[in-house]
C-alpha cells in the first residue's frame, strides 16, 4: 500500500471515528477511488450515505463491502436497515437472517461479529505500530488479526505492505 493510501486511509478512520462524517467521507471517497478491496471502508461510507439520506448509495456501499467479506455482520446488519428503510422488507429479512446466520458461534468459540471485531482492532494496533516503523511488532499484530479473520483482503493486504516495507 503506497503512502498516500495510507494517509488517506487513516484520515478517513480518524474523523469516522470521531464522527465528523463529512470530513471522512471526503477521504474514504479517495480510498475507494484508488484501491476497491477494503470492506470496512465501504461499510462506512454506507453508514455516512445512510445518515445523509442516500439510501440507494448506501445500499451500493454495504453491497460492495459484503462482496470483499461476506461474513462481515455489520455490513449485513446495515443493509438489512437500509433495504427496511427503502422499503425492500423481504430484502431486508433475507439480509438480518444472513447476519445472524453467519455471526452464531459453537459452544466455547467466538462469534463471528466478534471474530472480526477482534481482528479489526488487532489491525488497528498493527497500523500504530507500522506508523512508529515498528515492523517486527506490526506484522505480528496483522497476522494475530488474520488468525481471527483470514479471510479479511484489506488486512492481508496491509500485512503484505507491512512484509515489503519491512523488506
Amino acid at each position: 500500500m503506497d503512502e498516500v493510501l495510507k494517509q488517506l486511509l487513516t484520515l478517513g478512520r480518524t474523523y469516522y471515528e470521531k464522527r465528523e462524517y463529512a470530513r471522512a467521507e471526503q477521504y474514504l471517497s479517495q480510498v475507494v477511488e484508488r484501491n476497491q478491496s477494503f470492506a470496512d471502508v465501504y461499510n462506512m461510507l454506507g453508514v455516512i450515505y445512510h445518515g445523509q439520506g442516500q439510501y440507494q448509495k448506501a445500499q451500493r456501499a454495504f453491497e460492495a463491502s459484503l462482496r470483499i467479506n461476506p461474513n462481515y455482520t455489520d455490513a449485513a446488519l446495515n443493509l438489512a436497515v437500509t433495504y427496511n428503510d427503502t422499503g425492500k422488507y423481504r430484502e431486508a429479512q433475507e439480509a438480518y437472517r444472513h447476519a445472524l446466520d453467519r455471526s452464531g458461534a459453537s459452544a466455547g468459540k467466538l462469534d463471528r461479529f466478534v471474530q472480526g471485531k477482534l481482528a479489526n482492532m488487532y489491525a488497528e494496533i498493527a497500523a500504530v505500530y507500522l506508523s512508529s516503523g515498528l515492523y517486527p511488532e506490526a506484522i505480528r499484530e496483522y497476522k494475530k488479526a488474520l488468525e481471527l479473520g483470514p479471510k479479511f483482503v484489506d488486512i492481508r493486504a496491509q500485512l503484505a505492505g507491512a512484509l515489503r516495507d519491512s523488506g
